[in-house]
């Protein structure tokens, strides 16, 4: 090797073994660091609609007793209610927040949450009292805020207020219709409210006629059916309590504050007999022209005590005794009795409300006679959908709706001598347009109008008129045109004997 390029290598070799100690001497090493984890910070905001704002050092007097005002801003005093919405979040300056723990003054320990917001439920305790959220932010290297943020809360409990269930209780309209009547039963539903919660309600009371006994129930409960109520004259009252002790207003029917009804006595009649009669035509209840055809026909055949009426109301007539509110309540009315003749004509009635409970009374045993006569214009066809009889097809059968006095509506029972004992004939002119019902798979056809070649009047063919549906162990009996129209044998009080097996 030439001298000279000896040298070089030389000199290169010893340059990077140098490297490394010039590294040293230019570039010391950096001291231990005294660098720490910086927690990170919490904030809390809510929203609030203050009438009062109080800050520490101030006070408040409730009911004698002074409040202290010591942490921070108070706001609202007088308007926070116990359930509040709150919102918090974190600031880390060197990481990032991964969650909070939140603790209320009245909880033993915190509670971790990734939430930044939550609505409570304060538990009310005293009329008066002031609740504080600590929220600490934690980090990602599960260092938590130091010092919490602070947010108390004055909760002046506010009472419940109870009101009657929109629709549930009869409304009269007239001062002639005053009185509201029932069987040895009654349902009645209310709402609560209480801007605290309705789970801070805790006893529902309730008298009948005197206020100075009540009756306890649970607070969330919202209904009940009184029973073996004593016939006379009633009033019920009903009344809710918080958590606090805080009295909602006393509710009462009848009410005789109430000015938007004219109702001022409920009376409670006892049932009478195993027969019952319902008069849901509501025309009829100003002369009772149908209903008194129906009385005097069944003092005849089972005496005067052997049966009770029922009459339901509507909006012109009788408006304080509508169809009941709770099924329940019509179920029972009818289940005091084992023979139904339900009658309506002419206008609205209620037996879409009364359909199930018609249904379970017929499947559990009872007689049900309903002579459902609706006129075309009302809407009120007879439905196939019902349960508690079997139509097929409903039709209008004439287009003036005009049958004449003397015709005959023929009678289908399977034997010719009762046939002839039973049919029926026109005696004065009917002259709405009615309804024509076929018979369902269940049902057998009982009475059908003579066929159209024999009178002058205004409908085709053989339009049925009146089935039979068996259900359970019960009969439903269901006739599309008036009864009250087909007296001219003088014999409707065999067709009744005949359905509701009434011996001679």
């Amino acid at each position: 090797m030439h001298i000279t390029s000896r040298f070089r290598y030389s000199a290169l070799l010893l340059f990077i073994l140098l490297i490394p100690a010039a590294c040293g001497l230019f570039h010391p090493k950096l001291p231990p660091s005294t660098y720490e984890n910086l927690p990170p910070e919490t904030y809390i905001s809510f929203f609030f609609n203050p009438d009062t704002a109080l800050g520490p050092g101030d006070y408040w007097i409730n009911n004698g007793d002074t409040v202290w005002v010591q942490d921070t801003l108070i706001t609202g005093l007088d308007t926070n209610i116990s359930v509040q919405e709150v919102h918090w979040w974190g600031d880390d300056p060197d990481g990032n927040v991964i969650g909070y723990y939140y603790r209320w003054s009245y909880m033993d320990s915190a509670v971790f949450t990734r939430e930044e917001s939550a609505i409570f439920y304060l538990p009310l305790r005293t009329q008066f009292d002031i609740y504080s959220l600590f929220v600490s932010a934690v980090d990602n290297d599960s260092l938590a805020d130091p010092s919490p943020a602070v947010c108390s809360f004055p909760v002046y409990n506010s009472p419940p207020s109870i009101e009657w269930k929109l629709n549930s209780i009869p409304q009269s309209y007239f001062p002639e219709d005053s009185v509201h009547y029932s069987f040895q039963h009654h349902s009645f539903f209310w709402d609560v409210q209480d801007i605290d919660g309705t789970e801070t309600v805790t006893e529902v009371f309730y008298a009948l006629d005197d206020t100075s006994s009540w009756s306890l129930l649970s607070g969330s409960q919202r209904e009940i059916m009184l029973s073996n109520l004593d016939t006379g004259t009633h009033r019920i009252f009903i009344k809710v309590r918080d958590i606090a002790g805080a009295e909602s207003n006393t509710i009462s029917f009848p009410d005789p504050a109430d000015e938007e009804s004219y109702i001022t006595r409920w009376d409670v009649h006892k049932a009478i007999g195993d027969i019952l009669i319902v008069n849901d035509y509501q025309n009829d209840q100003l002369l009772y022209s149908h209903q008194n055809l129906y009385t005097g026909i069944f003092d005849d055949l089972a005496g005067s005590n052997a049966y009770s009426v029922w009459e339901i109301g509507g909006t012109s007539t009788n408006t304080a005794n509508p169809i009941p509110y709770s099924p329940a309540d019509i179920e029972k009315n009818l289940s005091a009795f084992s023979k139904v003749f339900w009658f309506t004509f002419r206008g609205f009635n209620s037996l879409n409300e009364a359909s199930l409970a018609l249904t379970r009374f017929v499947a559990d045993g009872g007689i049900l006679f309903m002579n459902n006569a609706q006129k075309v214009a009302t809407n009120s066809r007879p439905d196939t959908i019902w349960t508690f009889t079997d139509i097929d097809t409903v039709y209008q059968y004439s287009a003036t709706g005009r049958v004449f006095t003397g015709v005959n509506v023929e009678a289908n029972w399977g034997n010719e001598t009762l046939n002839n004992e039973l049919r029926l004939t026109l005696s004065s002119t009917l002259a709405d347009k009615l309804y024509a019902i076929e018979p369902g798979p269940s049902s057998t056809l009982r009475y059908y109008f003579e066929h159209d070649s024999l009178n002058t009047s205004d409908y085709s063919g053989t339009p049925p008129v009146m089935i039979e549906t068996p259900i359970g162990t019960g009969i439903c009996y269901y006739m599309s045109i008036p009864l009250y129209y087909l007296n001219g044998n003088d014999n409707l009080d065999d067709l009744f004997r005949h359905v509701f097996e009434i011996e001679e």
